[in-house]
């Protein structure tokens, strides 16, 4: 059925709010991995983008809050940011977002109460899944954390919800370290472990692509050091995909631990020669710095074995969100991949969603009323299209998965 100018704007947002979700990435396990599985109201107030903005609005040393337990953590971060200041920030207005998706009302409650009411609430990731609409999604895992890989040792968690992906920024940060742990865990010589290694945890997690966060100083160990030609030479046979997350510079403030990461510098040249220098491999690439989007989409046009995700991190702003998506649609069409959440307490889910359709939804309107206009015709099956293959099938196909 065509749609009409009068009834698209309903057309679309029905669409866009019943099309079930694959998140491309995120650092959320499931529930059974208990010591890695984050849930629940002060997991989300002890989040570092919050733990962040807490220390640079309040006169509260780092140190002094780190020494704090995750309770008081939780209560401080509640008191500064909610109580004593307006919550206009977007990491804020997520948890504000949450909140009106539970339907709990905040104004003149005690943070106790809104802690027992968000527990009454939420009990598991189901809640979760079903308030986002997230059908599955794709995990983080280090296959050089052991205690964290203990995972792929159990059966008792859902593999078509919960996908798996290789991390492998441990053999950036540290490589002998690396080794050593890859030595331990294979019996081939060692010009092989890693590899070897990197074959043994395929097996066993069946991952959808292998990812690795790097910046200028580092990217250029892809294209030179024999060990990583061999890892993209291995994955080129596997047909799995290399995610690059690209820029961020780790540490600019050390005292903040995990929410002292910034932005780091990175050559898009190089990513181009990688491109070529490869052909065959495949690169999920997403840039962590406003400066490199315009570059990044035009590679995105020159390169088929490149394809864009998501605003990551400090691009994941209302403001840039909407800036940049245009500028991608109006170089690239639908082909690329719009969002992942990057969760890693997994009630993010909602609040990371819910205000990507916001922005996504006129963003769309636009477009397809600049089609009518035209006398293009749009139909509801259309509009479903699209709105799939934005929301799963973009992501699905570039990994292979059915």
């Amino acid at each position: 059925m065509n749609v009409t100018i009068d009834n698209l704007p309903d057309k679309l947002f029905n669409s866009i709010n019943s099309t079930p979700i694959f998140d491309l990435h995120t650092h959320l396990f499931p529930p059974t991995h208990k010591s890695y599985f984050l849930l629940g109201f002060k997991n989300l107030l002890n989040y570092h983008y919050l733990i962040a903005e807490l220390l640079i609005a309040s006169n509260i040393d780092s140190s002094t809050f780190y020494s704090y337990n995750d309770d008081q953590k939780a209560s401080l971060v509640w008191s500064e940011l909610f109580v004593k200041r307006t919550p206009v920030s977007e990491a804020c207005a997520g948890v504000l977002t949450i909140l009106k998706q539970l339907n709990i009302e905040i104004n003149n409650k005690s943070f106790a109460l809104v802690c027992d009411e968000y527990d009454q609430k939420i009990h598991s990731d189901k809640n979760i899944l079903e308030l986002s609409n997230v059908s599955s999604l794709v995990m983080t895992n280090n296959p050089f954390d052991l205690d964290e890989w203990s995972l792929f040792n159990n059966n008792d968690w859902d593999k078509k919800i919960y996908f798996a992906s290789l991390r492998l920024d441990d053999l950036i940060l540290d490589y002998e370290e690396s080794l050593k742990k890859a030595k331990d865990q294979t019996s081939g010589s060692e010009e092989n472990n890693v590899i070897a290694y990197l074959e043994k945890c395929y097996l066993q997690s069946s991952p959808v692509y292998a990812a690795v966060s790097i910046n200028i100083d580092t990217f250029n160990i892809l294209l030179e050091d024999s060990t990583w030609k061999n890892i993209l030479q291995w994955s080129q046979s596997k047909n799995l995909p290399l995610s690059l997350m690209l820029g961020v510079k780790r540490a600019v403030n050390k005292d903040f631990g995990l929410a002292g990461d910034g932005i780091g510098d990175i050559n898009l040249k190089e990513l181009s020669n990688l491109c070529n220098s490869f052909p065959k491999n495949k690169f999920l690439v997403t840039c962590l710095s406003l400066n490199d989007q315009h570059e990044l989409t035009v590679l995105a046009r020159k390169h088929p074995n490149l394809r864009i995700f998501g605003f990551w991190w400090f691009m994941n702003q209302p403001s840039i969100i909407k800036q940049i998506l245009k500028m991608r649609i109006d170089m690239l069409g639908f082909s690329f991949i719009p969002q992942h959440s990057d969760a890693r307490v997994s009630d993010q889910l909602i609040y990371k969603w819910t205000h990507f359709k916001k922005i996504l939804y006129p963003v769309l309107l636009e477009y397809y009323q600049g089609l009518v206009d035209k006398n293009f015709l749009i139909s509801e099956k259309i509009i479903q299209r699209d709105v799939h293959n934005l929301f799963s099938a973009n992501a699905k196909n570039f990994l292979d998965i059915n």
